[in-house]
């Protein structure tokens, strides 16, 4: 059975002259969920927007030793 993780996007910004821009890259934060107890499981920054949200969550697992299980990813 696959373990839910669950993650939130934010859009880095930068302000210039009172104005907010985007960056170019987001942060994505990781949670787990257990009975009614929800974890942060880390953060992964500087992730440039184009690339695949999933694909970076799976490659912070695997470089954390988290890679062995089966995960479903849902975002909030």
């Amino acid at each position: 059975m696959k373990k839910k993780l669950f993650y939130v996007v934010d859009k880095e910004l930068q302000g210039i002259d009172g104005f907010e821009e985007a960056t170019g890259f987001k942060t994505i934060s990781l949670y787990s969920a257990h009975d009614s107890d929800i974890s942060p499981i880390g953060v992964i920054n500087d992730v440039a927007n184009e690339d695949s949200t999933k694909e970076a969550i799976q490659e912070y697992l695997d470089d954390n030793g988290m890679g062995d299980e089966e995960y479903e990813f849902k975002q909030l």
